[in-house]
């Protein structure tokens, strides 16, 4: 037996509510975003027909590459896509939101970060990518630019004399140009003088000029390449501080703008040095500055020598001082015939104060001599008569007064003369 089944209006009614309902309710797009794959490429290309080319996947960069291309493969139909860049510090580099549709999914999306010659090509380390959709992460990504070496410095510091200080220096560059040559090489050296150039393994003469502010270039002779080695020889000047008792202090500074170069200021550059200390010179302690963190060898000898190395990050100064005890020079200025260390008679004599006078002995002498000149050119100058003022000037008196100084002064200078003569006291 069949039955009729009847449908009244209220539930139809209570079942449009609800889809209306549902349909009003916002959806996120996010979570309709579906990937497939992502990564970063150093390059792109395009068909003929204009599909896109990946190049190789990658998560190693240079400082030399152009960009750092970050890709996502994804299906989708509407979404705002948020690549954000964090630096190897974890502070947000840059971002770029674009409004992504696909309508044949999946589709391929690209998210570029500029590398060489801009601030990224100096933060050398590990970095990260987040991309996001409509605000919701959907990925972290990672990736690293390390450093170019293009050039390998060695200096070499010849300490033959510490006050006042003469210090000779030799830097020995190595170039490493990238798929390049050099021809000349620049380099601003405020703290050199004498400046000449040669070749490492010809000793062949190389031409130097000097610009205002000591902004010193090579010439190379010719396009040279990786591995290609040249010696500059100069001298230092300012740069030994005498700290008294014989200790002195050695300091280097290096700045970046020193390079010249905005391609040499923003590469890593492994630095070398040697320093050779006076004779009967010992080190007391050696610090870095700024970035240089140094570890340390010293070689005993004839000459005391410190040596040390550091690759210096790029855009950053840095130095070192050297403190150290120079035995050599205590003893020649021990000397007592250089500096008397034994005080004799002369000395005490005419250190004591006249009672009568604020003077001392041997300021007396001085002062008798100056007054006895003045007095005698004075009384030379002066007209006995005043033709105007009436006044009447003996001149006889004032070279009585100058006689009695200049009495005075010889038989002071003959003190002193008898006192120099008699022997030392004992020791």
């Amino acid at each position: 037996m069949r039955e009729n089944i009847k449908i009244g209006p209220l539930p139809i009614i209570a079942l449009l509510v609800l889809v209306g309902a549902i349909a009003c309710v916002p959806v996120r797009v996010s979570a309709a975003v579906l990937v497939y794959d992502h990564g970063f490429v150093k390059q792109i290309s395009r068909t003929q027909k204009g599909h896109l080319v990946l190049g190789n996947k990658t998560s190693s960069f240079t400082q030399d590459d152009s960009f750092v291309i970050a890709y996502v493969t994804a299906a989708l139909y509407a979404a705002n896509l948020t690549s954000q860049w964090y630096d190897p510090t974890g502070q947000l580099y840059a971002n770029q939101t674009i409004q992504a549709e696909c309508v044949t999914s999946p589709c391929t999306f690209l998210f570029w970060l500029p590398v060489a010659n801009t601030n990224a090509a100096i933060r050398i380390g590990l970095w990260r990518m987040d991309l996001l959709a409509d605000g919701l992460r959907l990925y972290s990504a990672y990736f690293s630019i390390t450093t170019v070496m293009i050039e390998d410095d060695y200096w070499n510091f010849n300490v033959t004399q510490s006050a006042p200080p003469r210090v000779h220096g030799d830097l020995i560059v190595t170039i490493h140009p990238n798929n390049q040559t050099w021809s000349s090489y620049s380099r601003y050296m405020p703290y050199a003088a004498n400046i000449t150039a040669h070749e490492s393994t010809t000793n062949r003469a190389l031409n130097v000029t000097t610009y205002k502010y000591t902004l010193v270039v090579v010439d190379l002779g010719g396009a040279r390449s990786d591995g290609y080695t040249f010696v500059l020889s100069f001298d230092l000047r300012y740069v030994v501080a005498d700290l008294n008792g014989g200790s002195f202090a050695f300091a280097w500074q290096d700045e970046p703008w020193e390079r010249v170069s905005r391609q040499r200021s923003i590469s890593s550059t492994p630095e070398a040095f040697n320093i050779t200390l006076p004779k009967a010179a010992t080190l007391v302690d050696i610090v870095g500055n700024h970035v240089m963190t140094l570890d340390y060898n010293v070689t005993r000898g004839k000459r005391t020598s410190v040596s040390f190395s550091t690759i210096v990050p790029p855009e950053q100064d840095y130095g070192w001082t050297i403190i150290y005890q120079d035995l050599s020079y205590q003893n020649s200025n021990s000397n007592p015939h250089s500096q008397p260390s034994i005080p004799t008679g002369l000395n005490l004599a005419l250190a004591q104060p006249i009672p009568v006078l604020p003077l001392t002995l041997g300021g007396l002498s001085l002062w008798a001599a100056i007054m006895s000149v003045f007095l005698l050119t004075a009384s030379e100058l002066l007209s006995p008569i005043y033709a105007r003022t009436g006044l009447l000037v003996n001149r006889r008196r004032l070279r009585i007064a100058a006689l009695i100084l200049v009495a005075i002064f010889i038989a002071v200078t003959a003190y002193q003369i008898v006192v120099s003569l008699q022997p030392l006291p004992p020791k």
